[in-house]
């Protein structure tokens, strides 16, 4: 297994550009070129209504020019001749799913970019949509940690659920290990208040339901062909994966995407947490088989309707 492109859209923050270090481990571990991405978003008031007609529109152009010089001034310890320098305009979520579907990108690297009172269990709205309709692997860090001097993966940490994601999610965990030459943990939540009233009964159904999924879990490594070591917390699992992940020393933490997929999936109740909360990066696999979505991103100037139109014809497909 190999990312052998990595779409890196950029926004010139610092919390964009405190994700340099990764992507260019990551580039020169895979030998990856690299596509830094930045999306030019027009104001809604600027066009489509009545005072469209009082917009300046050469106000407009030289920030779109000033937009691009700084794209092409954009450090990054990557040799140039692998790194690709694209501008869109439009829908900045919509430009990145788009650019990615269309142009066989293996990896997105994106920060969570969450402000605000719900910081803690919020992701940035462009992240959130990202990671609901890209198709590739994503590698989030929410930033909200010390960066380590050495970004390189030593040990991973799987959260794996019973779904039909499991064993997909599990093989390719064992191929990132094998590339990485790292060893794994898995972790599974069973918390105990979601098992509460059923004490009343004469027996204790979450120590069964504990059991049950230990026999699952196994029975699906056996079929992934892997033999983790497996912890079954009590904890809800943004809070058990976070705990998990500081006790085993994790870097990395993977996590299935599929279900994020589907309109309410449990993955848009949990995994934006466990992103949040998460004492390192994040990679979220989607097992989901989908089409590729075809790209008209250009370096040309396009229009927040047309990124919308394509937004709502990706959500239809979905």
């Amino acid at each position: 297994m190999k990312f052998d492109h990595i779409l890196f859209p950029i926004d010139f923050s610092e919390r964009s550009r405190a994700l340099n270090q990764q992507v260019e481990w990551l580039a020169a571990r895979f030998g990856s070129r690299v596509t830094l991405l930045h999306v030019f978003e027009i104001p809604a008031a600027w066009y489509g209504a009545c005072e469209a007609s009082f917009v300046n529109m050469d106000c407009c152009d030289g920030l779109r020019a000033s937009a691009e010089q700084r794209l092409k001034e954009y450090a990054i310890r990557i040799p140039e001749v692998c790194v690709e320098r694209i501008l869109c305009g439009g829908d900045a979520a919509a430009q990145i799913v788009n650019w990615a579907g269309g142009h066989a990108v293996d990896l997105i690297v994106m920060g969570t970019h969450g402000y605000g009172a719900f910081q803690g269990w919020i992701l940035g709205s462009v992240t959130a949509k990202v990671l609901h309709r890209a198709v590739c692997p994503i590698w989030t860090d929410s930033l909200s940690h010390a960066q380590p001097s050495d970004p390189a993966i030593t040990k991973i940490l799987c959260a794996v659920e019973m779904t039909e994601e499991a064993i997909p999610l599990l093989r390719f965990t064992k191929q990132l290990a094998e590339e990485f030459g790292t060893t794994v943990r898995l972790i599974h939540s069973v918390p105990e208040l979601e098992t509460r009233p059923n004490r009343y009964f004469d027996f204790d159904l979450h120590r069964y339901l504990m059991e049950s999924a230990r026999v699952e879990i196994t029975r699906m490594q056996r079929q992934a062909g892997t033999e983790f070591p497996l912890t079954i917390s009590e904890t809800g699992i943004s809070k058990a994966l976070a705990e998990a992940a500081n006790e085993y020393g994790a870097n990395l933490v993977v996590i299935g995407r599929g279900r994020a997929q589907k309109t309410f999936g449990r993955f848009q109740t949990h995994a934006h947490e466990v992103i949040q909360y998460a004492p390192c990066p994040v990679l979220s696999y989607s097992s989901t088989p989908q089409d590729r979505i075809s790209s008209s991103c250009t370096a040309e100037h396009l229009s927040q309707s047309a990124g919308d139109e394509r937004l709502l014809t990706d959500s239809r497909k979905l």
